[in-house]
This record gives structure tokens, sequence and C-alpha cells, in this order.
């Protein structure tokens, strides 16, 4: 097996013990991390907290359980490629496998060179990181997303995955926190119109999906959409995001003069804005409220 040029984390969903060990001595020392769990919901919540790079995962058969983590992850937009692993395979469940999603189909036990292959053959569907690209000396993204808060999860792993791998691991933290926050007040606060009181009271009520489900009905809110501008200028040593939405902006002096100091906010986003400030003190809007950028300086 080739040693990868840049480190990747896969992420092996089985719950055979030894399957996750004889996996994991097959990639020590040839460039890969390896993560496991043992069930897909423990993978959902891996997942979410890690960003791993490719995901290989049992199919749980007969219950499939293993194929429902394929179709939720597609469902999502999460970006990692999935792999998935059987005892069995037949022609049948093969198709299955790919029409769930994921991006080649392994059999159980798994051989060390058939593992590299399909590794290798997954790494090829990874975003390249534009600040670590040899050559690259500027270069620009620009993504425009829908106002379903659910899929911002999926965008923000994206992002992190195809920009920002040349920061550090608490810079990246930080980072993924960041524009989670950001993109949500600019799909629920903007887009939606969802005050902060509004969704309090349906956090209160146990009902934010609900609300959040209602507005995406309203003819006039759901053709709204947040733009993505990334910028990386290797030479000014300079990473940048940029977030606009289509709502109608908010009061964000106010705000961030509220958030100055935590015991100040009155609000869970004007909390998350004061983290985000934390970490990122040059954080700015526009005038109207609905135009974010952060900047990061790169090295």
């Amino acid at each position: 097996m080739n040693t990868p040029t840049v480190s990747c984390t896969v992420l092996v969903v089985d719950p055979c013990r030894d399957t996750q060990a004889q996996i994991l001595g097959h990639l020590q020392d040839r460039g890969f991390s390896v993560i496991t769990a043992s069930d897909p919901s423990t993978a959902l919540a891996t997942i979410e907290l890690t960003a791993p790079d490719i995901v290989l995962t049992d199919s749980f058969l007969p219950e499939g359980s293993g194929l429902t983590l394929t179709q939720t992850l597609r469902a999502r937009q999460v970006p990692c490629p999935v792999i998935v692993m059987a005892a069995h395979q037949s022609e049948q469940a093969v198709i299955h496998a790919l029409r769930a999603g994921a991006v080649d189909f392994l059999q159980k036990p798994v051989g060390v060179e058939e593992l590299a292959h399909a590794l290798q053959r997954a790494r090829y569907l990874l975003p390249a990181d534009m600040a670590e690209t040899p050559g690259l000396v500027r270069s620009d993204y620009e993504l425009t997303v829908d106002s379903d808060p659910r899929h911002i999860p999926g965008i923000v792993s994206w992002l992190i995955r195809a920009t920002a791998g040349a920061l550090s691991d608490t810079t990246q933290l930080h980072l993924r926190g960041t524009l989670q926050e950001l993109l949500l007040n600019a799909v629920e606060h903007g887009n939606l119109e969802i005050s902060y009181q509004v969704k309090q009271q349906a956090i209160d009520q146990n009902r934010l999906s609900q609300l959040v489900q209602e507005r995406l009905a309203q003819p006039r809110l759901v053709q709204r959409t947040v733009t993505i501008h990334v910028h990386c200028d290797r030479q000014a040593g300079l990473l940048e995001y940029r977030i606009i939405d289509q709502g109608k902006g908010f009061q964000w002096k106010t705000l961030l003069h509220r958030t100055a100091a935590p015991c100040q906010v009155e609000d869970a986003s004007g909390r998350g804005i004061f983290l985000a400030r934390s970490f990122f003190p040059n954080l700015r809007y526009n005038d109207r409220g609905n135009e974010v950028t952060v900047q990061i300086p790169i090295h």
C-alpha cells in the first residue's frame, strides 16, 4: 500500500471489534488516521465532531442500517466518500450500496491491497485544499446554498475540508463553530426572518423544527439563498470567508456592543457571535447587517 502524500482520516463503522482491529492493522503506519464507531448513531455523532475524510462502513445486513447511514450522509450533503463492506458480495448488494450513495463496495474479510485501492479511489473524490495546492497564489470559491438549516453541517464540513486544511486543528475547530453560527444566523434570522425572541419561544415549546418548516413553506422565503465567498491569498497570508443572506439585515452594532462581555448577552445567537468574535476579532458586518466577513491569517 502506498503512503498517501496527505494524512487522511478514515472512520470505520463496524460492530465487530476484530474487524475494526484488522482494518487498523492494515492502515497502521501508512499515513492514515483511523477512528472507529460500532453503530450508525455513534458514527453520525463522530462525523459531526471529527469530519473524517472517508467513511468505511459495514452494511449491517439484514437490517441494512449501514446503507441507511450512507443515505443519511448523502441527504445531509456530508462530503466524505462512503465505502460499504459486506460479508456477501452479491450483485444486488453492490447495486443497493451504490444506489444508497456509496462510492465503492468491499467484501469481508477485507484484504490489504483491496482496501488500499478502494481508499485511493475515494481520496481522488476529496476536494483539494486550495491553501495547500503547490503553485497556487490566489483562489476564490463561491457557493450558493438554500435556507434549510439541516444542510448547514454538511456545508461547513465541505468548507473546512476544501479551504481550511492548512490551518491548525485548534483554528479549524474554532472556524467550524464560527461558520456554523454565522450560517445559522444567515438562514434563520436573515432569510427565514425568525427573530431571536421567536426562536427562543419555539425552543421552549419544542417546536423549532416545525417553525423552520413553516417558514420554508412560504413562497416569499423559500427561494432565498445564502452566498458564501471564500478568498485565499497566499502572498498576503490571508484566508477570508464572506457570508451574504437575502434577509432584511439586523442592528449588528447594538448586538456587537452588547456582546463585548458574555454576561451581557441575552440570547443564544448573541452568545454565538460573542464566541465567534473571541476566536476571530476582525469579524465584521456590512452596514445593512446581511453580510459578515471573517479573516484568518495563514502562513
